[in-house]
C-alpha cells in the first residue's frame, strides 16, 4: 500500500519533469556580470515558466562557437559582430539579439604615460588579440587616426592588468566593465580609447543560432529569447540582487560583490545605448559593421543582413516623457509631415495636368520629396532635393543612385527602395546623411505608387530632416538621471540609489550615512541678487563640493536649493567630521562679493528597520533643526 502511495505521488512529479526541454547555451567568456540576463533567466525561472531546461556552459579556451551550433553541441551562444564575417563565408548564424549596442572593447593607457590621443599611439606598444575579426574595430580606430600595423608595436595579448600598470605595454585592448574598474579600485589614473568616438560602433554579445535550429524548433526559440530579454531587464533593474547570484552561483573568476554591481551599471548603459529595447539589432548599424569587415579584407561577398536578422528581433522605440511644449512642436512638426506626404500622394493620382501645380506644392517644402519608376530611375523632385544632390532636375530625371551618389549612398537607398517594393507597403527607415557639409538625420518614407496608365509601379519618398528631434530624444536620455543646472544626479536618481544602498545593508550590513544640506537663506539671495548670481551659487558650490568629496561619495540635487550626499561604507564620525569640513570652508568661499553663503546640514547613519522614506524625513528633520538654532551648523543623531 505504501509502494502504491509513493508511485502515486511521485509520478506527477516525474511526468511534470520530462516536460522540460533541455536546452544549452554556450558563453563566449568566463562568467561575469556579462552574461547575467542568462543566470537571473535561470535562477529566476523564466526558462522554466516556458517549459526550458536551460544548460549555461562557460567558456573554455578553443572553444569553436560555430562548430558547436553546426554539430548541434550547443543550442545557443553568445558571439560577436564578428558573426558577420561568418555568414559571408557561408556558414548558417541567425541573429536573434545584440545585449550590448556598443562594444565594451577599447583601447586602454595610463594616464601617466602622456598618451592623449589615438595618434599618439605611433611607435608605442599596444597588447591586442592576433585575431583581427575581434580586433576590427580597435584596427579602424587606429586607421582612421593614420595609424597602420607597421606604425605600432603589437603584442600579443597576456591578458594581465600587471603588464599595463608595470609599462610592459603602453596600450592594452581591454573591456570597459572590467579593467578600468580594477584601475579604480587601485587608485590608478587611465585614459580610455573608443571606437565609437570615432565612428566605429560595434555591437557586442550577439545571441545567435542557425536557421535549420529555427525552422525546427521556432517555438522554442522564441521562448528562449523572450524569457532572456525579461532576465536581462529584470538584472539591469535588480543589480544588486544579480551581483548576489553571479557571486555565490557562478563567480568563477573570484570577483568581488562591489565589482560585480560597477560591471551591472557599466553594462546597463551600453545595453540599452542608442536604442530603450534590449537585444535590438538594426540593419544600417550591421552594415557599417559589415564594411569595416570589408575594408580590412575579411569579406568579400555580400549577405542578405535580412536572413542574418532574427524574425523576432524587436525595433521598438521608446516612449520619453517630454514636456507640453515639446510635444506641441513634434505634434506641429510630424502634422505638417503628414499632411504634405498625403497632399502629394493624393495629387500623384491626377493626370498629367496637374503636374505644374504638383511641383509648386512640393517645391513649397523644406522636405526631400522625389518619385522613380520601377526600375528606380528618376521621373522627378523638388528643388530641396537638387540642393542635397547637387544637381539641377534636368540632370537628375533618367538617371539611378548609382550615377547620382557614392557606392555607399546608392547602395542604402536602393536597398530601401526594394523593400518598399517588395512589402508593397509603405517603408520608414531613418539614416544619417551629409547635406550642406554636416552630419544629419533623415526619416525616408518610401512608398509604391502606379504612375502609367499600365500601373506600373514606382517608388515614392519624402525625406524629412529629424536631427532636432533626435538630439531632443537623446537629450531628455541624458536628463532623465542629471541636474540640468548644476549636471550632478537628480532626485530620480537619488531614489534609485537609495534603494541599492538599502538592499546592500540588509544583505550584508554594509552601513552608509547620508547627509542633507540646504543653502541659508537663499531666497533672500534670489530677490536681492537676481536668479543669475542664485544659480552661479547653485553651480559654482556644487562643483566645489562634488571635488572635495570622494569619488565613492555622491551628490544629488533633490530640490531647489537641497541637496544630498551619500556616503557609502562610512561610520558617522568619519561622515561627520568631512561634513563639517565641507560647512566650514564653503563659508569662506567668495561665491558672492561682500556677503557670507552658509549651509545648514543634517546627517545621519542607516539604523535598523530604516527604509528610504525615514531615513530621508530624518535628515529632513536634522537639517531643519540647524536651520532654527541659528543656521551654518550640523545637526547628526
Amino acid at each position: 500500500m505504501k509502494k502504491a502511495l509513493f508511485i502515486f505521488l511521485i509520478f506527477p512529479i516525474l511526468l511534470f519533469a520530462n516536460e522540460y526541454k533541455k536546452v544549452i547555451l554556450q558563453l563566449n567568456w568566463l562568467n561575469q556580470f556579462q552574461f547575467a540576463g542568462y543566470y537571473v533567466a535561470k535562477e529566476k525561472g523564466f526558462y522554466k515558466d516556458v517549459g526550458l531546461d536551460v544548460d549555461i556552459k562557460e567558456y573554455t579556451f578553443n572553444t569553436d562557437l560555430i562548430d558547436l551550433i553546426k554539430t548541434g553541441k550547443s543550442d545557443f551562444a553568445i558571439g560577436r559582430s564578428s558573426l558577420l564575417i561568418e555568414k559571408a563565408r557561408g556558414e548558417d548564424v541567425v541573429a536573434l539579439g545584440a545585449i550590448f549596442q556598443e562594444s565594451p572593447l577599447m583601447l586602454l593607457v595610463r594616464k601617466d604615460s602622456h598618451i592623449v590621443s589615438v595618434s599618439d599611439l605611433k611607435g608605442k606598444k599596444i597588447m591586442i588579440t592576433p585575431d583581427a575579426a575581434f580586433s576590427a574595430s580597435l584596427l579602424a580606430m587606429l586607421s582612421a587616426n593614420g595609424l597602420n600595423k607597421n606604425d605600432f608595436i603589437t603584442q600579443s595579448h597576456s591578458f594581465k592588468l600587471d603588464d599595463l600598470i608595470a609599462g610592459n605595454t603602453d596600450a592594452m585592448a581591454s573591456y570597459l566593465s572590467n579593467e578600468p574598474i580594477i584601475l579604480d579600485d587601485k587608485a590608478i589614473k587611465y585614459k580610455i580609447f573608443k571606437p565609437k568616438d570615432y565612428g566605429f560602433n560595434f555591437y557586442s554579445d550577439i545571441l545567435f543560432t542557425s536557421n535549420k535550429f529555427i525552422k525546427n524548433n521556432p517555438k522554442l526559440t522564441k521562448d528562449f529569447y523572450e524569457a532572456s530579454l525579461k532576465g536581462w531587464k529584470y538584472a539591469f533593474e535588480h543589480k544588486a540582487e544579480t551581483a548576489e547570484i553571479i557571486y555565490k552561483k557562478y563567480n568563477t573568476q573570484n570577483k568581488s560583490y562591489i565589482h560585480l554591481i560597477k560591471e551591472g551599471e557599466i553594462l546597463e548603459k551600453l545595453a540599452y545605448l542608442d536604442n530603450p529595447e534590449i537585444g535590438a539589432l538594426n540593419k544600417k548599424k550591421l552594415q557599417n559593421i559589415f564594411n569595416v569587415f570589408k575594408l580590412f579584407g575579411l569579406v568579400k561577398n555580400d549577405i542578405n543582413m535580412n536572413d542574418f536578422i532574427y524574425d523576432g528581433n524587436s525595433h521598438k522605440t521608446m516612449s520619453l516623457e517630454i514636456s507640453p511644449i515639446k510635444q506641441k512642436l513634434i505634434f506641429i512638426i510630424l502634422f505638417l509631415f503628414i499632411t504634405i506626404f498625403l497632399t502629394v500622394l493624393f495629387i500623384l493620382k491626377k493626370n498629367r495636368y496637374l503636374k505644374e501645380q504638383l511641383q509648386t506644392v512640393i517645391d513649397a517644402t523644406d522636405d526631400f520629396i522625389l518619385y522613380k519608376d520601377n526600375k528606380f530611375r528618376y521621373l522627378g523632385c523638388n528643388k530641396s532635393f537638387e540642393k542635397f544632390v547637387g544637381k539641377k532636375k534636368s540632370e537628375i530625371i533618367g538617371k539611378n543612385d548609382f550615377e547620382l551618389f557614392s557606392k555607399e549612398y546608392a547602395q542604402l537607398f536602393r536597398k530601401r527602395d526594394m523593400e518598399a517594393l517588395n512589402l508593397n507597403s509603405m517603408h520608414i527607415n531613418n539614416e544619417q546623411v551629409v547635406y550642406e557639409n554636416q552630419n544629419i538625420i533623415i526619416q525616408s518614407k518610401v512608398i509604391p505608387f502606379k504612375y502609367t496608365k499600365s500601373k506600373k509601379e514606382g517608388i515614392l519618398v519624402v525625406c524629412r530632416d529629424i536631427t532636432e528631434l533626435h538630439d531632443i530624444h537623446e537629450k531628455l536620455k541624458k536628463e532623465a538621471y542629471h541636474d540640468e543646472l548644476t549636471n550632478i544626479f537628480n532626485r530620480k536618481a537619488f531614489n534609485e540609489r537609495i534603494e541599492e544602498k538599502f538592499d546592500l545593508y540588509y544583505r550584508y550590513k554594509n552601513e552608509f550615512c547620508i547627509a542633507m544640506y540646504d543653502i541659508d537663506d537663499f531666497k533672500c539671495i534670489n530677490d536681492t541678487y537676481g536668479h543669475d548670481v542664485g544659480d552661479k551659487v547653485l553651480i559654482d558650490m556644487t562643483k566645489y563640493i562634488k571635488q572635495h568629496i570622494r569619488k565613492t561619495d555622491l551628490i544629488f540635487r533633490v530640490g531647489g536649493e537641497e541637496f544630498v550626499i551619500l556616503f557609502p561604507k562610512t561610520p558617522i564620525l568619519e561622515a561627520f567630521e568631512a561634513i563639517e569640513k565641507i560647512r566650514v570652508e564653503v563659508s569662506n568661499l567668495n561665491l558672492i562679493k561682500d556677503k557670507k553663503v552658509t549651509i545648514s546640514i543634517g546627517i545621519t547613519q542607516v539604523k535598523e528597520n530604516d527604509n528610504p522614506t525615514s531615513i530621508y524625513e530624518r535628515i529632513d528633520k536634522l537639517m531643519y533643526v540647524s536651520k532654527h538654532e541659528g543656521k551654518n551648523r550640523t545637526s547628526k543623531d
